[in-house]
């Protein structure tokens, strides 16, 4: 308001004033809006010409760090910084590590010592999500050799969400100019975690897990090959690809099957052999298969059993052996 006259504000109305100001205001807010985008477009346009000297030292990755580590970070293209690192790093990777602090995160513990050591292998055709799952986490500490580790299949989407996120919290520590696993964690994230596809999926979690498999083996190619990581929008014909070699998951299954598995389900329980109590008759002598003379037979508690027909009616649970002086086979 001191841009106007005494007079001016004491003529018009609390409401008029108050429409002023707003009107003020607003004006104001656009014209830092502008001059914030007029900012960024003037750092932009001079990135060919701002060169940062990086100082020569050493770097140790613990406790002596060098300056270039904060240097800005780098504008350009994601998937240019992932083809120059291939050119300045090679096929050789750094010593591997499994220290960094996923704690301050709050995800210490959920990374294997197989998965840090497939993380820290720049390329690795043999890193899987199941390696960044806390429960197959806690089985390998547990176990004398995690190079024979067994991982547990995940059980649920969810379970499956957090392993896909401490996936992509190990690669930020390790692999900070990578970012093929934000485009794939931000894929799933997109499409819901393709749940439209897996409806009929009865192990949803185990199918993601294979997919994402699929992705991590196919980037590892690009990096060995010197292409560029598979994008977000990529990731779309990947995911049709994959999904499409599996119709027993996209389509259900008809009504005609339906109802012949319901069929064959009494016939099952019909055919499944019925336990009767025990009873002191020899039931390799009712097959032919006993050589031991009557009277000397005894099984492995020590019992007499005996030289007579072991067979029962299956339809009465209740039903006493035969007991007559033949065998089963070939009387039954």
């Amino acid at each position: 308001m001191n841009e106007f006259s005494t007079e001016f504000l004491q003529s018009r109305t609390l409401e008029e004033l108050l429409r002023i100001e707003s009107t003020s205001m607003r004006l104001r807010d656009a014209d830092r809006a502008r001059d914030i985008e007029e900012k960024l477009a003037n750092n932009k346009m001079g990135l060919q010409t701002k060169l940062y000297d990086i100082p020569a030292g050493v770097d140790n990755r613990w406790d002596q760090l060098h300056p270039a580590r904060f240097a800005p970070a780098a504008a350009c293209a994601a998937k240019k910084q992932f083809m120059r690192a291939r050119e300045v790093i090679g096929l050789k990777s750094p010593p591997q590590l499994a220290c960094y602090d996923m704690a301050a995160v709050g995800m210490g513990g959920f990374v294997t010592q197989r998965g840090w050591y497939e993380m820290g292998t720049y390329g690795s055709s043999k890193i899987k999500v199941s390696q960044f799952n806390i429960n197959n986490a806690a089985r390998s500490g547990s176990s004398k050799s995690s190079d024979t580790e067994e991982s547990a299949e995940m059980k649920d989407v969810p379970e499956f969400e957090i392993a896909l996120r401490a996936m992509r919290i190990a690669a930020h520590h390790v692999q900070p100019w990578n970012f093929a696993f934000v485009a794939l964690e931000n894929f799933l994230l997109q499409n819901r975690f393709c749940e439209d596809d897996l409806k009929n999926d009865p192990q949803p979690a185990r199918t993601l897990c294979q997919f994402t498999d699929f992705a991590l083996q196919e980037n590892a190619n690009h990096w060995r090959d010197g292409s560029g990581f598979i994008s977000t929008g990529e990731m779309e014909a990947y995911w049709r690809s994959f999904i499409g070699a599996r119709p027993h998951i996209k389509n259900p299954p008809t009504a005609a099957k339906q109802e012949k598995a319901v069929q064959k389900a009494p016939a099952a329980q019909k055919d499944r052999k019925r336990k009767f109590p025990f009873v002191d008759i020899c039931h390799k002598w009712n097959t032919n298969n006993c050589a031991k003379p009557a009277g000397t037979c005894y099984n492995s508690r020590g019992t007499l059993l005996r030289h007579c027909c072991d067979w029962r009616d299956p339809a009465n649970p209740n039903s006493q052996p035969c007991g007559q002086a033949h065998t089963r086979v070939g009387n039954h």
